[in-house]
């Protein structure tokens, strides 16, 4: 497997900013609604502005935290990685579970996120989750073992680049 990590990025980026834009919106849908005549308390029982509002404060701080993670990503450097490198933040790596064949990339910020690049989903993958935790020092050939709730999973890493 070889991947352009720029590519890579730039898709991640892609996405985080798709996410922003719809994270903002319904943020700002939320504060119009915890305002609106419709929620205004009927009496002191009534908590529906109150709710709309947390609801609100709450989608702005995920705003937030993907600006950040879209700004980590553009700052990030696509640093190549020799197999016997031991990874660490900016390696692409492809896994096998059993049969199953994925791509990461471990990121500091913005995990969980997709994108499809050259035909390849890749996962962003961050330290603080349990397979980045797992694949830190790692290089090819080793195993990360993965606790899951539905049990212990084994990875064997196949590539980093």
């Amino acid at each position: 497997m070889k991947i352009d990590k720029r590519t890579v990025l730039a898709a991640l980026r892609a996405r985080l900013a798709e996410d922003i834009a719809m994270m903002s919106r319904l943020a700002l849908e939320a504060a119009e609604a915890a305002s609106h005549e419709e929620n205004k308390p009927e009496n002191d029982k009534d908590m529906r502005s109150t709710e709309a509002s947390y609801v609100a404060r709450g989608q702005a701080e995920r705003a937030r935290d993907l600006e950040r993670a879209h700004a980590l990503l553009g700052s990030m450097a696509a640093r190549d990685f020799e197999p016997e490198d031991a990874i660490a933040i900016g390696a692409l790596v492809e896994l096998r579970h059993r049969e199953t064949v994925s791509v990461c990339l471990l990121v500091p910020a913005g995990g969980g996120t997709r994108a499809r690049v050259e035909g390849v989903e890749v996962q962003a993958v961050t330290p603080t989750s349990p397979l980045g935790a797992a694949l830190l020092g790692l290089s090819e050939g080793d195993e990360a073992e993965v606790r899951t709730p539905q049990g212990t999973k084994v990875y064997e890493v196949m590539s980093v680049q």
